[in-house]
């Protein structure tokens, strides 16, 4: 039986909610920050979407609008599973201290100046100086990975973890929807724009997006609570 590729997005993002969920679930303490992350990243899907469908993809949605339920669902799944992937890997929580309401209300003015300078350059690195999506977002990821690892220097090896794991889910799932949609890749790139380089199977700027994205997303919780990584009890 031949599977529409108006079903491949959703495809891949129910694969996604598989590992998401099997983490929620086995995580207890990890719960929190999975749907704090999930929640932001998801409610931005939509918004994002609407840029890289212009010059970096095309994906069909099960509407049949150009953008879908499906945009929602990948951005919850993907900033879920990043936002916690090293502490489950490596069997660790966060550990914070009590803080004062004045120091509170400091780390999350904290939060998000580095959420709004991410979207900041995402958005006028494209619309102001026509910068291509890819390098738009490439430089969005960039700029509060190094704010963080220059603050925080004890969470660049769970960055860098994060973002190394981001690219082996990605290839894992790519090869599963090429499996079960073959040619879907072909169909939904603009290649036109940034060519068509492959990496196990898997264009270029999909492993650039994915490990910043990791790389970003799995130390923001830690950075934004102040706390730190421990080890986990069993």
């Amino acid at each position: 039986m031949v599977i529409s590729y108006q079903y491949t997005y959703l495809i891949g993002n129910l694969i996604g909610l598989a590992v998401w969920t099997f983490i929620f679930l086995k995580r207890k303490d990890l719960r929190k920050e999975m749907l704090t992350i999930s929640l932001i990243f998801g409610l931005s899907g939509p918004l994002v979407q609407s840029i890289y469908i212009r010059d970096w993809w095309q994906p069909l949605t099960i509407t049949r609008t150009a953008i879908g339920i499906e945009d929602f669902l990948f951005g919850f799944i993907t900033g879920g599973i990043l936002s916690v992937i090293y502490s489950f890997l490596f069997n660790k929580r966060i550990q914070t201290k009590k803080q004062k309401k004045i120091r509170d209300q400091k780390r999350n003015i904290n939060f998000i100046t580095i959420l709004g300078l991410t979207g900041l350059i995402l958005l006028s690195g494209f619309f102001l100086f026509g910068l291509n999506s890819l390098i738009s977002t490439t430089l969005a990821f960039s700029v509060p990975i190094l704010i963080i690892w220059t603050r925080r220097k004890d969470l660049i090896k769970n960055s860098l973890v994060s973002g190394i794991s981001a690219l082996i889910i990605t290839t894992i799932v790519y090869h599963l929807l090429n499996i079960i949609t073959p040619g879907w890749i072909d169909n939904f790139w603009y290649f036109d724009f940034v060519g068509k380089i492959m990496i196990l199977g898997v264009p270029l700027e999909e492993h650039i997006f994915y490990f910043l994205a990791g790389a970003f997303i799995d130390p923001l919780y830690e950075y934004w609570k102040e706390g730190k990584l421990i080890n986990a009890k069993n």
